[in-house]
């Protein structure tokens, strides 16, 4: 193992010697042409990269190499830049998650980022993880370092955490005597506590008055650093979308973002919806961008900035696309691929397994769109399927037992290939690795859980495995029958109101998650199990599968009641 970290030390010691020489040649000339005295001060934004360093055309990533490229070529279009993250940086890539985001800090220093929003997902690991979280990366860059800005979240004592700082003010060179300063002031969607593990979060108060925190920031100690920079913008993990060829607030709170109407910000950078934006928004029509997620773009806020008094005179949002499937064969790519395919050697899971093992094989792609949440895919429903087997094996269950795997939409984050299967790419379906908790329910109380995941409008379908529902559909289903599907598949058992049932759940939405009423899974009808992580349980599945077939029976249908 000291062996393997020398290696890739060293490797990551190379990409940034590579790096050092393709840093643009500054054009120190302020451009003046008659009555012009402005300049472009570009400030570019990645969003919701979810450590998706792995190139896949297939899952639409374009990866760190053709991203890291693409930023380079901006900068060089744009000599007097500013770069930073909005948020995300990690999580949601199992790559990333089992390679403790070794990558990032090698990434973030090549492009120059120093500042970001504070994510959701930044607290996948808590907060005590959070706030060392750099501290003792071994391919942590010399003299790099990241500050997380966010203005919104404090303690129960109303303090900000110490792993945060509610603004960051970076220097822009115009010239060798000149600088712009640019001030980014941060904030984070209210709803995070729904959208990580409950105990990550554990007394923080994310307040979603936005606007009245912003109005309350301008007495906080050092804010005038912000009032007299020259660009102030609002660096936000709060999402975005667009209606209709206009850019909304796509957030619980919408009112107060919509409600921001202060002439001190020149625009916003947004994150967290996944969506790509380019718009106005708010009543004071800001300029926003959001470059979707895993660097499908860079968002770039165009500042048009008066060299004479120094003010912003404009300020242009514009999506800059990341090439799919591009090949690269420069240094800076080799030096990439190396320390990557280093890792994918190097980086085993539980049991041994390396990364690049292969499980099984797929006959058809198993898709989960993310953006069609109110459906039942077949990878939802085998998920849930390696969760309800986990608890059998473990328990001995007999095949008449009612046990029942749910999981919320959103844990499935890629499709499952057609062709080989590796480790990887069943993990990637998977990334976060949540414990898989098991509760003994009555039927009633089965129906009662259905019928919530089903109506759950704002985050997506619940996933489950082995019933069937019968069900009334208006404005919301009403459950009125379940059967139950024996894993043979030769018996289906209505499901009575007193039926015995266990259902395997993945932790997340036990605790709250995505809005799921911790009262639907009671702590004193916890089964004390030793069972592994969803991600292990479904590497476990498909490698007994060997096989994945194109199986539509394997969603059950929803029937309506007439």
């Amino acid at each position: 193992m000291m062996q393997t970290n020398r290696v890739i030390r060293f490797l990551a010691g190379a990409v940034f010697s590579v790096v050092v020489g393709l840093v643009p040649t500054p054009l120190w000339a302020v451009p003046s042409d008659g009555d012009s005295h402005t300049v472009t001060l570009a400030v570019f934004s990645v969003n919701d990269f979810h450590g998706s360093f792995l190139a896949d055309a297939d899952k639409g990533i374009p990866g760190v190499v053709a991203l890291c490229h693409t930023l380079d070529s901006l900068k060089q279009a744009y000599p007097y830049h500013v770069t930073v993250a909005a948020g995300d940086n990690f999580g949601g890539s199992y790559f990333s998650t089992v390679t403790e985001a070794a990558l990032l800090p090698v990434m973030f220093n090549k492009m120059g980022i120093t500042v970001s929003a504070i994510g959701n997902h930044e607290f996948d690991n808590g907060q005590d993880f959070l706030a060392r979280r750099w501290a003792g990366a071994p391919m942590r860059p010399a003299g790099w370092d990241l500050t997380y800005v966010c203005a919104n979240v404090t303690d129960s004592l109303g303090r900000t955490p110490g792993y945060v700082s509610p603004f960051a003010v970076r220097e822009v060179k115009l010239s060798p005597t000149r600088s712009a300063s640019v001030a980014f002031v941060g904030l984070i969607t209210s709803s995070t506590p729904e959208q990580t593990r409950a105990s990550n979060v554990r007394g923080l108060v994310f307040d979603g008055r936005y606007d009245a925190v912003l109005d309350m920031l301008k007495t906080a100690r050092g804010f005038d650093s912000v009032r007299n920079a020259n660009v102030r913008l609002l660096l936000t993990h709060i999402g975005t979308r667009m209606d209709g060829g206009k850019a909304v607030w796509d957030d619980r709170d919408a009112a107060h973002l919509e409600a921001i109407n202060d002439t001190l910000y020149h625009g916003i950078l947004s994150a967290h919806s996944h969506q790509p934006v380019c718009g106005t928004v708010s009543q004071r029509h800001y300029p926003v961008v959001q470059g979707e997620w895993h660097g499908d773009y860079i968002g770039v806020m165009k500042v048009q900035l008066d060299t004479m008094s120094m003010r912003v005179v404009g300020a242009e949002p514009v999506l800059e696309r990341v090439p799919l499937g591009r090949c690269y064969t420069d240094a800076e790519a080799q030096a990439w691929n190396c320390l990557i395919d280093s890792l994918m050697n190097s980086t085993r899971i539980a049991g041994g397994y390396p990364l690049g093992r292969v499980l099984a094989t797929s006959e058809v792609l198993l898709t989960h769109d993310r953006a069609d949440k109110h459906t039942f895919t077949e990878l939802g429903t085998l998920v849930c399927e390696s969760y309800a087997e986990a608890y059998r094996r473990a328990a001995g269950a007999a095949d008449g037992d009612v046990v029942v795997g749910v999981c919320h939409y959103g844990t499935v984050r890629a499709p499952l290939p057609k062709g080989d299967v590796r480790v990887m790419d069943v993990g990637e379906v998977l990334p976060f690795s949540n414990r898989i908790r098991t509760f003994r329910m009555t039927g009633a109380e089965l129906m009662r859980l259905v019928e919530f995941g089903l109506n759950n409008r704002r985050y997506g379908r619940m996933q489950f495995d082995g019933l069937e529902v019968l069900a009334d559909s208006a404005d919301t289903f009403r459950v009125r029958s379940l059967r139950y599907v024996q894993p043979s598949g030769k018996r289906r058992v209505e499901i009575k109101p007193e039926t015995p049932c266990v259902v395997a759940a993945d932790e997340f939405m036990t605790t709250g998650g995505d809005g799921y009423p911790t009262s639907l899974f009671p702590n004193v009808e916890e089964i004390k199990s030793d069972l592994p992580t969803t991600t292990e349980a479904f590497i476990h599945h498909i490698e007994r599968l060997g096989k994945v077939h194109g199986d539509p029976d394997r969603v059950r249908k929803l029937f309506i009641a007439k």
